[in-house]
C-alpha cells in the first residue's frame, strides 16, 4: 500500500483539479489497499493468535476511519459541484484530526487513540502494516516497496518546491529539516540499491516527510493569510485617512454656514502609526482602527445634521409662507419673516436663533 498525498504543492484551499486528483488517489488507495489488508488478515489468523487479532483489529479500525473521512470528502465534493468555500472545507477535512479512530478495545502500542490528519493516518497505517507484515513473515512485494520509494522521492521534491515558495528568511529556518530529510532518503535509497533491508527505515521516513510537508504547507498558508490581512488593514487605513480628509472639508463648510457648529475633534488614523508587520496582526491595532472609524462616523453624522438643520429651517419658512398665502399677515408676522430671511442669508446661520424665530412666526401666523 502507498498512501495518497496531494498532487504537487497542495494549496490551502486547493484548486478543483488538485482536489479531484487527490480524491482519485485516495479512492484507488482504499480500493487496492483493502485487498492487501485481507491477505494480511488471513495470514495473521493462521499464525497470530489473540495478539495478532488485536493488532489486525487496530489496523482495520484505522483503515475504516480513513474510509469514513473519504466518504465525507466525496459527499462534500459532490462530483465537482463546489465553490471556493467548499474547497476550503475540503482542505479542512483533509488536514483536521481524525479523532476516535479506534474501535472499542483496539489499542496501539502507545495505548492511546490517534489524533492525526488524513494524510498522516494513511502514512501511519502504511507503517503499521509494514510492522505487522514483518512480524508475521508477510513481506510486501518488491514492486510495492519500489512504489513507496518512488512516492517518497516525489514527496521530497514537493517539499523542496514548497520550501522555495517562502521568503529567504523563512527558508533559512526550514532548510536544515528539508536538507536532513533529503539526505536520509538518499542514504536509504543508496542502501536499497546495495541490497540492504530498508523495512525498518522506509515507514519512519514517510511519516517524517508527511509531518514536514504538512508543516510547510500550513506555515505558508498562515503567512499568506497574514500578508493578506496586513494588505487589507493597510488599505483600510488609507480609506479611513481619505475619509478623514473629506470630513475636514465638511467640517470647514459647516463652520462657515452654521453656528453653533459641532465641536467634535477629527480623529486621524496616522496617529496610530504604521500597520504592525509581525507574526500576527495585533488585535489592539484592529481595535484602535474600529475606534477611529466609529469616531469618524460620529463626526460625520453630527456635521451633516447641522447642515440638514439649516435646510430644514428654510423649508419650514417656505411652508409657513405658503400656509399664510391669501391672508394679510400681521405686522409681527411680517417682521419675523424679514428677520428670519435675513438670518438665513447670512453666514454662518445662527440655527438656535432662527429656530426660535420660526416658532414665534408660526404662533403669530396661527393667531392672525
Amino acid at each position: 500500500m502507498t498512501a495518497p498525498w496531494p498532487p504537487g504543492t497542495l494549496q490551502t484551499p486547493p484548486t478543483a483539479p488538485q482536489m479531484l486528483a487527490y480524491l482519485d488517489d485516495l479512492t484507488n488507495w482504499l480500493a487496492t489497499g483493502r485487498a492487501g489488508l485481507d491477505r494480511l488478515d488471513a495470514r495473521i489468523q493462521e499464525t497470530g493468535g489473540p495478539t495478532g487479532a488485536m493488532d489486525m483489529a487496530t489496523t482495520l479500525s484505522i483503515w475504516q476511519a480513513i474510509k469514513q473521512r473519504s466518504d465525507d470528502l466525496m459527499r462534500l465534493w459532490d462530483s465537482g459541484r463546489v465553490v471556493d468555500t467548499d474547497l476550503a472545507k475540503l482542505a479542512g477535512l483533509i488536514w483536521s484530526p481524525l479523532n476516535d479512530m479506534l474501535t472499542p478495545g483496539a489499542t496501539l502500542s502507545t495505548g492511546a487513540g490517534l489524533n492525526v490528519s488524513l494524510p498522516e493516518a494513511c502514512r501511519m497505517l502504511d507503517a503499521l502494516i509494514a510492522q505487522l507484515a514483518s512480524r508475521y513473515q508477510f513481506a510486501q512485494t518488491n514492486g510495492e516497496v519500489n512504489v513507496r520509494i518512488q512516492n517518497l522521492r516525489a514527496q521530497v521534491e514537493r517539499i523542496r518546491q514548497q520550501a522555495d515558495l517562502d521568503a529567504p528568511a523563512i527558508q533559512a529556518t526550514t532548510a536544515p529539516a528539508v536538507t536532513s530529510l533529503a539526505d536520509d532518503v538518499a542514504q536509504m535509497i543508496a542502501g536499497a540499491d546495495r541490497g540492504a533491508d530498508i523495512g525498518g527505515t522506509l515507514a519512519p521516513l514517510e511519516i517524517r516527510a508527511a509531518h514536514l510537508e504538512r508543516d510547510l504547507i500550513v506555515g505558508h498558508a498562515e503567512r499568506a493569510t497574514l500578508a493578506q490581512q496586513i494588505a487589507q488593514t493597510q488599505a483600510r487605513c488609507l480609506g479611513l485617512s481619505a475619509r478623514a480628509n473629506a470630513l475636514a472639508d465638511l467640517i470647514a463648510q459647516v463652520r462657515q454656514e452654521v453656528t453653533p457648529a459641532p465641536k467634535y475633534a477629527l480623529p486621524r488614523v496616522e496617529a496610530l502609526g504604521d500597520v504592525p508587520v509581525t507574526t500576527q496582526l495585533p488585535a489592539p491595532y484592529q481595535a484602535k482602527l474600529d475606534q477611529v472609524e466609529a469616531a469618524l462616523t460620529i463626526v460625520e453624522q453630527a456635521n451633516r445634521r447641522a447642515l440638514a438643520a439649516k435646510t430644514d429651517l428654510a423649508n419650514q419658512l417656505a411652508d409657513l409662507r405658503q400656509h399664510s398665502a391669501g391672508r394679510t399677515p400681521s405686522d409681527l408676522a411680517q417682521q419675523l419673516d424679514r428677520q428670519i430671511s435675513q438670518l438665513l442669508s447670512t453666514n454662518p446661520v445662527p440655527i438656535d436663533v432662527v429656530a426660535r424665530l420660526i416658532d414665534a412666526y408660526r404662533a403669530a401666523s396661527e393667531s392672525a
